[in-house]
This record gives structure tokens, sequence and C-alpha cells, in this order.
């Protein structure tokens, strides 16, 4: 059920005839799980760029997990598997309270098969990550994430500590919330932890110069809150920063896949709404897998941002390591991505310098921030933010002008109050 080895990374292998949106990120057809698989094969290796998220289409983000699927399980409706272990599960997670899906379930039969809906059904949708399945909590019917993982974790320890009675309501406490841990039945060395269903940061990305700002104080109000209570996360990259969607998707969205409804459906356009429309969202870190606590030096390279200072024998400053990362977080998942976020140039460059005695805590760069925060007008928080391509001068005014007039309307309008995340 762990995961074993390390995950294969993305390789830019091109996909024949694969169409793509105007936002870049590739399309497919419903039928697209046989050509990706002939793709992989042929290539020796994953065959989906990184811009395939988890939940984009069937076959899931194939550049995270070796693919264990032959070419023709999913036409004969069988599980992959590295599913197989939280079929095992079933019973055991639905007398905790925890019921999986249709396709877990015990003499599970594709519904493919036998109906007209094709790959499009929703038992269809693979497993993104091994490690990772989501479930219906039977005591209030919330969908929330079963992760496997080791139970020498410091995840375990940090999360339960970040979610004591203590520190679970602070609102600058921006830690995902640990609602449960199962000793695994099977496996002395695994647990289980329950955690809430969450949305990747790029699904979509902020819109606006307002988003952006709420993000960046989120994340550092976020980060000096670990650091006051002695953690530093020293992973967090754009990749284990999420976001609470519900207001964004009134009707929900398949934990598997992002692009669907909780049924299979597609998810359509009139279906969504934008940051600011839903009233903002709230930022989240997650997996907290190589976090040390009260620890003012450690060594190590794990993570997703190589940063200069990384070592397996030098000892360096793991907060100052967070500053690093989140600020390079900032410029690759912001600042190259659109125009119109350059504003954030000097908080960048002030969390980046290569030495990590020249960068600034994680409370002084969010109070740096505050301090420009304070100076944006209303005007400059609802600017759209522009695709790093040109856009011809007349439909860049119209968008523009587009925007702030729907920006502003969307920060008059009552917000529909959500229940609590966890």
């Amino acid at each position: 059920m762990s995961p074993s080895g390390k995950p294969v990374e993305p390789a830019d292998v091109p996909l024949p005839n694969s169409p793509t949106s105007p936002s870049g990120r590739v399309e497919f057809p419903e039928n697209a799980a046989v050509a990706l698989l002939h793709a992989f094969i042929n290539s020796g290796g994953p065959a989906v760029n990184s811009v395939l998220s988890p939940g984009d289409d069937i076959v899931l983000n194939i550049g995270r997990n070796r693919l264990d699927l032959q070419e023709d399980d999913i036409a004969e409706g069988k599980l992959r598997p590295s599913e197989l272990p939280w079929c095992s599960r079933y019973e055991f997670l639905k007398s905790r309270g925890y019921l999986l899906r249709p396709r877990y379930r015990p003499g599970w039969q594709a519904s493919w098969l036998s109906q007209k809906s094709g790959y499009g059904a929703e038992d269809a949708i693979i497993l993104s990550r091994p490690h990772l399945l989501d479930a219906t909590r039977v005591s209030d019917g919330k969908v929330v994430y079963l992760k496997s993982t080791m139970r020498s974790s410091p995840e375990i320890r940090i999360g339960e500590f970040l979610w004591s009675e203590q520190l679970r309501n602070d609102p600058c406490n921006h830690a995902i919330p640990l609602l449960e841990v199962l000793d695994d039945p099977d496996d002395s060395d695994l647990v289980i932890l329950v955690i809430p269903l969450l949305r990747r940061l790029d699904s979509p990305r902020p819109a606006s110069v307002r988003e952006v700002v709420s993000l960046v104080e989120q994340t550092l109000e976020g980060l000096s809150f670990l650091h006051e209570h002695g953690i530093a996360h020293r992973d967090c990259a754009w990749g284990n920063i999420m976001m609470d969607a519900r207001g964004m998707f009134p009707g929900g969205w398949h934990p598997q896949s992002g692009s669907r409804l909780p049924n299979g459906q597609r998810l359509s356009n009139h279906q969504t709404a934008s940051r600011t429309a839903a009233g903002g969202v709230r930022y989240y870190f997650i997996d907290f897998g190589i976090s040390t606590q009260d620890q003012d030096e450690t060594i190590g390279t794990s993570g997703q941002e190589h940063a200069p200072e990384l070592s397996l024998d030098v000892p360096y400053n793991p907060y100052k390591l967070d500053v690093y990362i989140m600020g390079r977080m900032y410029q690759q998942f912001i600042l190259q991505e659109c125009s119109g976020a350059e504003f954030l140039k000097p908080l960048i460059d002030y969390m980046t310098p290569e030495a990590p005695g020249d960068r600034p805590t994680a409370e002084e760069a969010s109070q740096r921030f505050k301090t420009m925060r304070a100076n944006m007008t209303g005007s400059q928080l609802s600017q759209r933010l522009r695709p790093t391509l040109p856009e011809p001068t007349a439909i860049r005014i119209f968008k523009d002008a587009y925007y702030r007039m729907c920006d502003r309307w969307w920060t008059l309008i009552p917000k529909r109050k959500l229940p609590p995340l966890a």
C-alpha cells in the first residue's frame, strides 16, 4: 500500500495530436486512456508531461507514479495492482466509519462493460497516487482523503501537535487538519491518516492581483505560525500548498479527478466560481513528511526545491530554507506564469538570497509584505493577471475592463457561509 521506490519524474514525451486549451493545458477526449497507455509503453517511461495533474482525466498524473496498469486493463475493467490493498481494507475502513467508492467495494464490476457510459463512468476514474484514496465519512457524509504512510513519519507527530486543542482554532494556523490516525490492519509499519479534501493550488490559478495578495498573505502567515511553534516544513513548495475550494465549486468535484463532478460527469465553467466571487479561499500546508521541530540545524537533500544549502553532510538552518522555498514558489508559480504580478519581485528578492544568513525570517517577510499591501489601491487589487504571451491591444483592454467590473461586483455580493472544513 505504501509506494515502492522513488516516484518517476515526468518526462517531456510528446503525445501525438494532443489538443491544448487556451491555458496551455492538455485536453484529452473521453477515450484517451488507451492512447495514453500506448504512448507510455512506446516511450519506455512516463508519457504525460507534468502539466497533467491529478484528476485531469481517466489516466492521471502518470509522471508521479509508475504506471502498473497493463494496456488492456481499463478495457477489461480491471483494478490496478496499487488499488488492490485498498480493496482488501474495505471492511476495516467501513467499520471505522469510512466508506470507499463503488470501485473499491467487494464484488465490483466495471459499469462501462454493461452500460453506455464508457470510460466516462465514475468508476472508471483510477487512483492518481497509490498511497492516497478518498472516502466518505459516514458520520456526516463529508469526503475525506485516506493517506497511507509509515508509522515512523514525522507527519504524524507534527500533524497531531498542530491539530491539538490549543492550536487548531488559531486563525494563523494553516496546517492541514489531521482528523484521525488509523492503525493499518495488515501492516504494523503503516498507519492511515484521515485528512480533509483539498484542491490543488493551480486548479485554477489566481486570476487577479487581489487573489495573489491573499495567497501570499496567508502562506506567509502560515509559515510564520509554523516557525513560531518550532516547526520547519522543509518542502513548502507549491505542490505542498493546497486550498479549500468548496466555495468555488458549489457542486463539488471528484476527489481523484478535479475536472469532473463527484458523479464523474464533466465539470463545466458555469459550475465554478473565481476565488474572489467565492469570498476568497483558505490555503493549507500539507505533507509534513520531512519536517522537523525544534531543530535549529538539520541535514538532507529531499524536497521539490533544490535550495543552494541542501547537503547530506553540512548542517543548515531549516527555517531559512523554508523562506527561500516560499520565495521561489512565488517566483515560479506566480511571477513567471503571468503578467501583472511584478509587484512581488522585491519580496521575492528579499526572501531568496543564496546565503541563508542574508534571508529574513518568515515573520520579517510577512511584515514586509503587509507594508507593501497597505500601499496598494483598490484599482491595483482588481487588476487581472494576464497570460505571459502578448494579447492584441483591443482584446487586452476589453478583458482588463471587464474583469475590473466583475471584481468590484464580486466584492459586494453576499457570500455563502461554508461549514467548517473538518
